[in-house]
């Protein structure tokens, strides 16, 4: 069996192809990436579920409440980077995204289309990050003015892959064409 990370082509195949199955498959570990952005007290990191992946189209898609930080965050700065770990691969894959935030008219169909205990996540009362005296005071209340998609373009791909006898790391890049590089890792 051939090792598809010995080539430039075939390590961008694999980027795309665990994004997908992060869609499709709740175990599978690009199902939740970590979202990096800027915040005014520096950067900024959670955990996020990965709602769609088109290397067709450069596009990935989370959702989120409008009123969390990360949605303000990127309103400033539309910068965040999407990091991804394969333990199994030994893969780190590093996605620089720009981000644009659909919301209202433009979210009614993403929202129709999710199952009810899924709309609970947006629009809780109080809103991401107020403070509350115990878990139990804040109240899931489905409110579709809430609910944003996080569209990302994706400008570029970093992978390393960790191994023996050396590590591998490449660089791709839309501006490029997606054609990549070889890195030092």
């Amino acid at each position: 069996m051939s090792d598809p990370f010995s080539t430039l082509e075939g390590t961008l195949d694999q980027v795309w192809l665990r994004l997908a199955r992060g869609v499709a498959e709740k175990r599978a570990p690009a199902r939740h990436p970590v979202l990096a952005t800027m915040g005014p007290e520096g950067a900024e990191v959670r955990t996020m579920v990965l709602r769609y992946a088109r290397r067709s189209i450069d596009r990935v898609e989370l959702n989120s409440d409008l009123r969390s930080a990360k949605v303000d965050e990127l309103r400033a700065n539309p910068q965040g980077t999407l990091l991804i770990w394969e333990p199994r691969a030994k893969l780190q894959i590093r996605l620089r995204t720009r981000f644009e935030i659909l919301e209202g008219d433009k979210v009614r169909g993403y929202w129709r289309a999710m199952p009810d205990p899924a709309r609970l996540l947006y629009g809780g009362k109080p809103a991401p990050g107020m403070p509350i005296g115990h878990p139990a005071e804040h109240k899931p209340v489905p409110d579709q003015a809430a609910y944003c998609v996080l569209r990302g373009t994706v400008v570029e791909i970093d992978t390393l892959q960790l191994g023996m006898p050396r590590h591998r790391r490449a660089l791709f890049r839309a501006v490029d064409g997606w054609v990549g590089k070889w890195s030092a890792p």
